[in-house]
């Protein structure tokens, strides 16, 4: 019985991320997150601090979520567009295996960290709840916007407000 909950649960969710819009990006109004550090796919540690400097887009993905995937594309796109800058991409993803992130890797290039949050830590820690979701990190390490769904990154919008954070 608890493995059907379980199916229909998963089901639910799945019906509702086919279905979810594109969001909308909205300044930051809530408390301060707390750093965290987690490994690579090449083994190499990353702390969210380690890019204090830096503007950041941290996103919080799956492979087996379509926004997500979706986005991937535009935010290559994006760290393209401010390559050599102080600007850096971190994809969080979200409990799923290596393996599984290397096979979907082959279908789509990217050159931005993807990070392993293989046991969902900073995933609750963080309160994630939607999928995927994005902050915009300034250059003092703060969160200034964030997004839950999907976005075309490199739209004119969603390139204002990075070039706002990149003035600061």
């Amino acid at each position: 019985m608890k493995t059907l909950q379980i199916f229909f649960i998963l089901v639910l969710f799945a019906l509702l991320t086919l279905t979810a819009q594109a969001g909308e990006l909205k300044p930051y109004k809530g408390k301060p997150l707390p750093d965290f550090s987690l490994m690579d796919l090449k083994g190499e540690k990353h702390s969210l601090s380690d890019y204090k400097g830096k503007v950041v887009l941290l996103n919080f993905w799956a492979t087996w979520c379509p926004p997500c995937v979706k986005e991937m594309p535009s935010m290559q796109r994006l760290q393209d567009k401010y390559q050599g800058k102080d600007f850096e991409i971190l994809a969080v993803n979200m409990g799923e295996d290596s393996t599984t992130i290397e096979i979907f890797l082959q279908k789509m290039t990217l050159n931005f960290p993807i990070l392993l949050d293989s046991d969902g830590a900073i995933l609750k820690q963080w309160k994630i709840f939607a999928f995927p979701t994005t902050f915009l990190v300034d250059r003092e390490g703060n969160i200034a916007y964030a997004l839950f769904g999907g976005l075309e990154w490199d739209n004119p919008e969603a390139v204002a407000v990075v070039d706002e954070l990149m003035k600061q």
